[in-house]
């Protein structure tokens, strides 16, 4: 099992020697800066972080280990967002059908609809997950007003770059900088496009970044601290060329739209699989930074390749080889392909517990097929306090079937068999007032039909 270090990666991007190269990029994050101005505003940050991680996986167990549980799998979250386009000349005015692949992208990406799942090695099939939250185009803005979603901004700016060694500025989330002002981060993903690109001569470029939530809810200071939830700062930054899916601009390692998929996870609170215990002034780690994930193995570095066999960490029992299909590896769009189980279960549990404006929660059971050879009938509905509900499953065959019964939010509460072709009395004076669902399987557990119980009115 892990151990949860005090490694963070404040603000994370990505570093290239030639931005239409086809080298991979260097990682660079600026750890030991960042990371001194964020422990002098609030010298319990890394513990709070190392929290968000232990509490994920402690509830993720203690769900895993009960009986109770989602009876159908269609619960996710639905994220609004916006893209921001800031530019200055026409090239950087990305169009709209470049940005609506990088929303199919994300879309398919947080789902596990992905086409290169098929690429993930067989020694973690099992661990990829579908994360469950999917993201909706803002319909309308923070005045009401109805909105594709996307925004453009012309800019005196050429970039926003303000240096030749990857450096740059957070002058896009400001209007009366060049940007354009965050619509409220509490309710809306606001995710910036801009040019982050220094020029002739440039050592490195800038591809993302992005603001993980704190906690803090009276965090304050300027300059490039980490902000609440709240902060107009909160959200994506995304260099316009590696924006999208196949956008001509991009270089032929970036077509696939990851940068963003990647940076998404930091915002949803998530690490570097590698824990960050490294960068290329420091060297290498010690395997002993965790990225606070139990099901990512440890591993000593980013890597920015696809070798099979690539295991720079040895964990001795059950010990794995780098998961370099990870998203939250450097190597994205090379050979990124999905988030693990406990990622997907830590970035859902940020929304629940810290982000918590930002999604609508989608459980759907009218998917369930309604069989006409079988047909469960429950008398009375609604159920006053004190009444039993009778129960009759007609059936062409005689034989036994289940109910489950399952509150509104679809956790499991209880099940039990009932005889086909006659009458049975379910208990149901416990329950406390409300909307419940009634879900009739076979004996192999074949879900045939659902029956809504409203129990006081």
């Amino acid at each position: 099992m892990k151990k949860l270090f005090s490694i963070l990666t404040p603000l994370c991007f990505f570093m290239s020697f030639a931005l239409n190269s086809q080298v991979q990029p260097m990682p660079i994050c600026g750890y030991d800066h960042e990371l001194k101005k964020i422990l002098e505003k609030n010298p319990n940050f890394l513990d709070f972080q190392n929290s968000i991680f232990e509490n994920a996986y402690q509830k993720q167990m203690l769900l895993n280990n009960s009986k109770r549980s989602i009876v159908a799998d269609t619960e996710y979250y639905e994220i609004p967002l916006v893209f921001h386009v800031i530019y200055k000349t026409s090239t950087q005015n990305l169009s709209s059908a470049i940005i609506m692949s990088q929303f199919n992208a994300l879309n398919e990406d947080f789902r596990k609809r992905n086409a290169d799942t098929t690429g993930i090695r067989s020694i973690f099939k099992s661990l990829a997950a579908d994360v469950k939250i999917q993201f909706k185009l803002a319909a309308t803005d923070p005045n009401g007003n109805a909105t594709s979603g996307i925004t453009r901004t012309l800019s005196a700016k050429n970039t926003f770059a303000i240096s030749n060694t990857g450096a740059y500025s957070e002058d896009m989330k400001s209007t009366a900088n060049g940007g354009m002002d965050a619509w409220n981060p509490v309710k809306y993903l606001n995710i910036w496009i801009c040019n982050l690109d220094f020029g002739p001569g440039k050592l490195g470029i800038v591809y993302g970044f992005a603001v993980p939530p704190t906690g803090a809810p009276n965090w304050g200071g300027n300059g490039n601290f980490l902000k609440d939830v709240d902060d107009p700062l909160s959200g994506v930054v995304l260099h316009y060329e590696i924006v999208g899916v196949n956008n001509p601009l991009s270089p032929a390692a970036y077509k696939k739209g990851n940068t963003a998929t990647h940076e998404i996870g930091h915002y949803l609170g998530l690490r570097h699989i590698w824990g960050d215990g490294t960068n290329p002034f420091t060297g290498q780690n010690n395997c002993l930074q965790s990225d606070g994930i139990f099901d990512t193995p440890f591993a000593r570095e980013s890597n920015t390749t696809c070798p099979s066999n690539r295991n720079t960490c040895n964990e001795g029992v059950d010990d794995k080889p780098d998961m370099t299909e990870n998203y939250m590896d450097y190597a994205l769009d090379v050979c990124g392909a999905m988030f693990t189980k406990q990622q997907a279960f830590t970035m859902r549990y940020v929304l629940q517990n810290f982000r918590t404006g930002l999604p609508n929660r989608k459980i759907n059971y009218d998917t369930f097929p309604d069989y006409s050879t079988n047909q469960l009938l429950i008398y009375p509905n609604p159920l006053k306090e004190n009444e039993k509900l009778n129960i009759r499953i007609n059936s062409p065959t005689s034989g036994t079937f289940t109910i489950k019964l399952i509150d509104a939010v679809g956790q499991f509460i209880e099940e039990k068999k009932y005889k086909a072709n006659q009458l049975s009395v379910m208990d149901t004076n416990w329950l406390a007032n409300g909307l419940y669902f009634l879900i009739l399987t076979e004996e192999n557990g074949t879900v045939i039909q659902k029956q809504k119980l409203i129990v006081g009115y």
